[in-house]
């Protein structure tokens, strides 16, 4: 199973139920669980349990019917009528996580701001506190939320669920748009006022929305103090309740127009079985996953992956929570029945977060960007896929593996960029490399998913020290207990290098550095190396943007520029449209990537 996060008492349990059975949990780079997962699907490498926001379209055709199976019964008619497609169920709904507006009880106490019951009230809150520095970390802002599509849809639909979506209005509009008698303009352009308000008078930094990020730090600087409010689920209130000193709880969506306050909440996931395994000599996987589905879908099950993700509603019918893991904040909403639930199949969570995204960072209007929305839900965008070219066997990212060692995939782009640029060096953050590529035709959509962010790639020149000393800081996010490896990794092309693991607590160390056939770097050399304006400080070094390299520091000026290093290039290309001309380029011969040694990790006495 393909999961964000380990799940060891639900592995535990199944395991135990079955001893004949061996859960296996692969962790996934991605914030949330989406296109890649379908392109693994299609492409034959998808897990036996598929755990996915909701799919829809040609999807289900690689996932089984599961309308005959007797746990089907056993949840919530309303939520598996809403997730059916034409009339059969091919998914259960694993327990929801709570959104809402996390916010720091002690400093609110303790400088005299009122808990907000409106918008109004928060926007004032938001405004006392930054004018009082209370709870404002070095950009201003008081307020946070990553950027990734699928917390900003959250973010922008949760927004207008008191005064629009919970309301007849809104569910009339949302039954109209489903039959395709409604349309977004003219309908739900004031979701965006909330975050643009709070954008306008510097609350909210819009950084993170340009980036499609997930490394917005909010659980570091809630934690720490360093910011009121943040919006997010319950398991980052638990993650920030963990590592901090200050007392935190949750706030519901709030009205604008006097309505009740709603909470908000989403699956975590939806679970299906690859059909694959209905398959002739594939019976025994198949019978494992229907016995994980029946246990999961008990109150065991339930507690369970409830422990395990900090989910915190089941939808199990009569289903009572062996924890209370519900906010004291909202569980007057909960009790009341104002808890709207989010099922939004993931092509389309992915595009309107994406134009949400565009607007709320500046890129494009409200209006232009709700137009291409509605064009999207009618199927007017032209979404023809260009072939680009065709390799001869997989290259995959599983396991962080690009962020951790060396690739076939980070070869291959780290060569293209050396290629194109005309660098001798060029290095390739893993972080930046998000999806596989599959053995046979390569559409311009694919890459897309191999590498989603379009920071721009530069040449810098440097002299040995300056390589040495970015590739320890590539290695410094890789410790032996850390769940998520950091995206700081390098894959390089043009150099070889080798370094001592991590152990405990302590990062890889960097052992040895050399050309490729061997040889020493010279010490009097400059080379020219291609790197991402993202490391060079093009969006400076705070929040963890840049992932540490100031030794490439050729922009920032709230960081001290890099010494012995020289902006000689700056180029339109990102790492996408390098991999795309790249393949293009090579299109009358076999495009070869193999690892060739180019990383290799030593034992400290080496």
């Amino acid at each position: 199973m393909l999961y964000t996060s380990d799940l060891p008492n639900l592995e535990k349990l199944v395991e135990t139920a079955f001893p004949d059975i061996d859960l296996q949990i692969e962790t996934n780079a991605q914030a949330t669980i989406d296109g890649e997962t379908e392109r693994r699907l299609r492409n034959g490498h998808g897990s036996d349990l598929v755990a996915s926001t909701l799919a829809a379209g040609d999807v289900l055709n690689y996932l089984a019917d599961l309308s005959a199976e007797e746990y089907i019964s056993a949840y919530q008619s309303g939520i598996m009528h809403k997730i059916a497609k034409d009339g059969k169920n091919y998914f259960i709904p694993l327990p929801a996580q709570y959104y809402g507006y996390i916010y720091n009880v002690t400093l609110a106490q303790e400088n005299g701001l009122s808990v907000p019951a409106t918008q109004e009230e928060l926007l004032a809150m938001l405004g006392k506190a930054k004018e009082k520095h209370i709870g404002t970390d070095e950009n201003g802002s008081v307020f946070v939320v990553n950027g990734t599509p699928a917390t900003t849809a959250v973010f922008t639909i949760a927004a207008k669920i008191p005064d629009f979506f919970g309301l007849s209005d809104g569910i009339r509009w949302l039954s109209d748009l489903t039959d395709g008698r409604a349309s977004f303009t003219g309908s739900l352009e004031s979701c965006l006022d909330l975050p643009l308000k709070m954008i306008e008078k510097e609350y909210l930094d819009p950084l993170p929305f340009a980036y499609a990020s997930n490394s917005a730090p909010v659980l570091e600087k809630m934690s720490g103090g360093k910011l009121l409010m943040a919006f997010d689920n319950v398991t980052m209130l638990d993650n920030i309740r963990k590592n901090s000193s200050y007392e935190f709880d949750m706030l519901p969506m709030l009205s604008s127009e006097g309505n009740p306050a709603w909470t908000v909440s989403t699956p975590t996931a939806f679970l299906a079985v690859n059909k694959a395994l209905t398959e002739k000599g594939k019976e025994a996987r198949l019978d494992a996953c229907r016995k994980i589905l029946g246990l999961l879908s008990t109150p065991e099950g339930q507690d369970a992956f409830m422990m395990d993700s900090g989910a915190g509603y089941s939808y199990l019918v009569d289903y009572t929570s062996a924890s209370d893991i519900v906010p004291g904040g909202i569980r007057d909403c909960i009790e009341n029945g104002y808890n709207y639930n989010i099922s939004i199949p993931n092509d389309f969570l992915r595009y309107f977060g994406s134009r949400c995204n565009s607007v709320l960072c500046g890129q494009t209007d409200t209006a232009s960007a709700f137009a291409e929305i509605d064009e999207y839900m009618q199927g007017g965008i032209d979404q023809t896929a260009t072939l680009i070219g065709t390799i001869d066997h997989d290259m995959i990212v599983e396991n962080y593996n690009v962020r951790l060692e060396e690739t076939e995939i980070g070869n291959l782009i780290s060569d293209a960029v050396r290629e194109l640029t005309g660098a001798y060096i060029a290095v390739v953050n893993g972080g930046s490399i998000r999806g596989s590529l599959y053995e046979g035709d390569i559409y311009s959509y694919d890459l897309d998913y191999v590498c989603p962010y379009d920071d721009n790639i530069i040449v810098l020149e440097v002299n040995a020290d300056v390589i040495r000393s970015m590739l320890s800081n590539s290695l410094s996010a890789m410790t032996l207990n850390a769940k998520i490896p950091g995206g700081r990794f390098l894959n390089v092309s043009g150099l070889k290098y080798s370094f001592i693991p991590p152990a405990g607590d302590s990062p890889a160390q960097l052992a040895d550095v050399t050309l490729p056939d061997g040889s020493p770097l010279d010490e009097k050399a400059v080379y020219t190396i291609a790197v991402t304006d993202y490391m060079a400080g093009s969006n400076g070094y705070a929040d963890n943007n840049g992932d540490g390299y100031t030794m490439l520091n050729v922009y920032s000026n709230d960081t001290p520029k890099a010494e012995n290093v020289k902006l000689v290039q700056e180029t339109e290309y990102t790492f996408r449209s390098v991999l795309e001309e790249y393949i293009v380029s090579h299109n009358d011969e076999e495009i070869v990537s193999q690892i060739e040694g180019r990383i290799t990790s030593v034992n400290e006495n080496e």
